[in-house]
């Protein structure tokens, strides 16, 4: 598959899912009561709750995925759980990223005879790489900005449960527009 338009948008997906399903596989070994899986950006298109609590989302733009757990405070600010768990959840995104970029070389070393599936190979890894040190960035609503709000409510200075909820919000809305503005330059920069 060349590295078309088509092909960044899979080889995307593939990295995102990737990522996140490091976060659900930690919040599950650890017992984190998970509340929502939403894939994709944007409007929802479809919502369904299932018997166990968990609300599974898809919307407008198919490239993207989100985990909700259910938050590390109460409503009152108190811990619902140790802080490690929450840093542990925040650290699973970026290891699946390296474990995914991992087996797409590995794959990519055994497809020589297929260049074009080789090269999507090799740029998908690129990219499963990039998110996981761009997710470390200490930036709220990256992971690398949940272990920050770890470490400084560790020293003592804590948000309330809303505020630090509307701080992560609102730093991945900013991280995703200017991510869409990168790629509308980008893309015209190629034609």
């Amino acid at each position: 598959m060349p590295f078309s338009l088509v092909g960044f948008a899979l080889a995307l997906i593939l990295a995102t899912i990737g990522h996140e399903f490091g976060h659900l596989v930690m919040a599950k070994a650890l017992h984190i009561p998970i509340k929502l899986i939403a894939v994709g950006l944007g409007p929802i298109l479809w919502r369904r709750s299932f018997a166990n609590g968990v609300q599974f989302e898809w919307r407008l733009v198919p490239v993207g995925m989100a985990v909700g757990l259910l938050g590390r405070r109460s409503e009152t600010g108190e811990d619902r759980r140790p802080w490690k768990q929450d840093l542990t959840v925040a650290a699973g995104g970026p290891i699946a990223s390296l474990l995914l970029m991992a087996a797409l070389i590995v794959l990519a070393i055994f497809t020589r005879s297929d260049p074009a599936a080789q090269s999507w190979l090799i740029a998908t890894a690129a990219i499963s790489l990039l998110l996981a040190f761009y997710n470390l960035l200490p930036l709220p609503g990256l992971d690398g900005g949940h272990i920050l709000v770890l470490s400084v409510a560790r020293l003592g200075l804590r948000l309330s449960p809303q505020r630090e909820a509307m701080l992560h919000r609102t730093g991945l809305k900013l991280t995703a527009m200017v991510c869409m503005l990168l790629l509308a330059v980008r893309m015209a920069g190629a034609s």
